[in-house]
């Protein structure tokens, strides 16, 4: 068939695009919920309403539907409501189906790769030499193929990283047709595109920036005259930031200081730094857009290592980004694209780098998802000038080079996806990569620890529990206080003291757990369940004894967790006026603390007191 003929058909380059996003990823049609999947869809209270739960969604924090109320897990709380309307309107339809919400992901990325055709079409970055567009479909397969999208796409929870650009894309189209018919209608669409693409992620914002510079750059416009044009999506932005401070508040920092360290990964650090490692994360950002392997869901602590301003890998990543920020504004008459690009990937990277506001974690590949549109089209610039005006020996390798490159994509990116079928498979992924994160790790671990309660052989029970324990303690070797990981820790070697009953064993290890989080909930009432066994009363009552008298008020001076302790040894042997008389001196203690209240101080006087008379009648539970 002619190049014409295929041309006719307005439907032609959608179906192409929609055909090879489905070829990608059609892998991932039959998975099921994963990560964040739980928060915005599988467990979400108000996904679960379909229908009736879209209000709820839009005037509510972004995680409520999941917590039951707004968290500040993360500074800034979160506002992204448009993506999960779209999950509730699922539901409301056909119900709960993973394979679709799949299949729905699968078709916007490749709408998003069309409008990312388009665009290049509408702007002529350069010259066709023939009727074929050749660069804007270079950009779209290009764009589609690219592995480091495979976290926004396979995942469910990617969504609003797709909406976000598909509908910020829109809305620069729309301004492009408005400068060009100067038609109200466009500039409404323009308008109504960019507010969806605010209500699906904030990182939309950065199109203020980046619309001008497209009319700026491509439409030779003064930038003035370009600011103007794109005057249209002041107004969406205005209310988008009304309806957002009215519903979790204004700012996007709200000052609030996250202590948590996989919440905020520069908690301990000064900062120089905490600079020197944003430094370090934006060059691995290049380099994951330029060579995308390894790829990993997983970049907490450590696995981006702390850095220091004169850490070498710190020297050299300044230089990078300094290089090629330079290099393209030197080449901005010849290549206009290339500094249009690099401020492109400035710009919106900007507010997911740490810069602007912490974002939670030091990177992750779904952030590039916008941002990559820089390196796609600064790539098909220059394969479509060298294979189009270059001499033949020059067109053949500008060609071979291009054919491998996108082969290298798509092998990558169908070899990756199915890391995401679910999270035992994505967690063994990630912790190959992410040797250093204590996050992965503690997920791994967790994943082996649920396969040991669905397995019967005793025998595989054990190894999985074994490989449970492992990746725990590779864990909390990373970040020793990590609290989730000394839970997880105490419930794992509980499970091998009902395997071996070896209780010695057993207070031998959990100590080392009781003396970083001796307030874990879960310690006490395993403890408690220890203390219903008769035969288990006298090595306990030591071990409590120990640990809250000697070690807690003794050593540390931790007189909560001293009373907690020895209360627990004196009642296991109630009738030791011994341990009475140590839980008596901690009370004595504590009552002389400064920063109680005096009504605190009488009550631990009067216990004290009736704990070395305990002829008085005082309840001293």
């Amino acid at each position: 068939m002619e190049i014409s003929q295929l041309q006719k058909s307005k439907y032609f380059y959608p179906l192409l695009f929609l055909s090879f996003s489905l070829l990608l990823y059609f892998q991932s049609i039959g998975y099921g919920y994963i990560l964040d999947d739980t928060i915005v869809l599988d467990e979400n209270k108000f996904v679960a309403k379909g229908f009736s739960g879209i209000w709820d969604i839009l005037s509510k924090e972004s995680f409520s539907g999941y917590f039951g109320e707004q968290q500040q897990l993360v500074a800034g709380a979160r506002y992204r409501p448009l993506s999960i309307v779209s999950f509730a309107i699922e539901q409301g339809v056909v119900g709960k189906l993973p394979w679709l919400s799949h299949l729905i992901n699968l078709l916007l990325y490749g709408f998003c790769a069309w409008l990312v055709f388009r665009l290049v079409q509408l702007l002529r970055f350069r010259e066709e030499p023939k009727d074929i567009p050749w660069m804007a479909l270079l950009a779209g397969i290009f764009f589609l193929a690219h592995p480091i999208h495979t976290e926004a796409v396979a995942n469910i929870k990617g969504r609003d990283e797709i909406m976000c650009l598909m509908f910020s894309l829109l809305s620069i189209i729309y301004l492009i047709r408005d400068e060009k018919n100067s038609n109200t209608k466009d500039k409404v669409l323009a308008s109504i595109w960019f507010f969806l693409a605010l209500m699906s992620k904030e990182n939309a914002i950065t199109y203020l920036v980046v619309a001008p510079l497209v009319f700026y750059f491509f439409k030779n416009k003064s930038f003035g005259e370009s600011i103007r044009l794109c005057f249209w999506l002041i107004f969406p932005a205005i209310l988008f930031l009304i309806i957002r401070s009215s519903v979790i508040g204004f700012f996007f920092d709200n000052g609030q200081k996250i202590t948590d360290l996989m919440n905020n990964p520069f908690v301990g650090m000064n900062s120089g730094q905490k600079m020197a490692t944003i430094i370090y994360c934006l060059a691995w950002y290049l380099k994951l857009l330029v060579i995308p392997h390894p790829l990993t869901h997983d970049y907490y602590p450590y696995h981006v290592p702390k850095m220091n301003p004169l850490d070498i890998l710190t020297i050299i990543s300044f230089v990078v980004l300094l290089g090629i920020s330079y290099f393209a504004f030197r080449l901005k008459n010849k290549h206009k694209i290339v500094w249009f690009s690099v401020l492109y990937f400035w710009v919106t990277i900007s507010i997911v780098s740490n810069i602007v506001f912490p974002v939670g974690t030091f990177m992750n590949e779904r952030f590039l998802f916008m941002p990559s549109l820089a390196f796609i089209l600064t790539l098909v610039y220059f394969m479509h000038r060298y294979i189009f005006d270059s001499s033949a020996m020059v067109r053949k390798i500008a060609i071979t080079f291009s054919a491998l490159l996108l082969m290298f994509y798509v092998g990558k990116t169908m070899t990756r996806v199915p890391d995401w079928k679910d999270s035992m498979t994505l967690n063994l992924a990630g912790v190959k990569v992410s040797k250093n994160s204590a996050r992965i790790n503690l997920f791994t671990g967790v994943s082996y620890f649920q396969l040991y309660q669905k397995e019967t052989d005793p025998v595989l029970k054990r190894k999985n529990l074994d490989l449970a324990l492992r990746y725990i303690d590779r864990s909390l070797f990373i970040f020793p206080n990590y609290g989730q990981g000394l839970n997880m820790k105490a419930g794992i070697l509980a499970e091998f003291h009902k395997m071996d009953k070896n209780l010695d064993l057993f207070l031998e290890n959990i100590k080392e757990v009781i003396l970083k989080r001796p307030d874990l909930a879960f310690i006490q009432e395993y403890f408690r369940f220890l203390m219903k066994d008769n035969a288990n009363r006298m090595v306990l009552s030591l071990f409590c004894r120990d640990i809250g008298y000697q070690t807690f008020f003794k050593a540390q001076r931790r007189y909560d967790m001293g009373v907690l302790y020895m209360s627990m040894a004196k009642e296991l042997r109630p009738y030791n006026q011994e341990y009475a008389e140590e839980l008596a001196e901690i009370y004595d203690g504590w009552a002389k603390k400064s920063n109680i209240s005096v009504q605190q101080r009488e009550e631990f006087i009067k216990k004290a007191e009736v704990l070395r008379n305990p002829l008085l009648n005082i309840d001293v539970k």
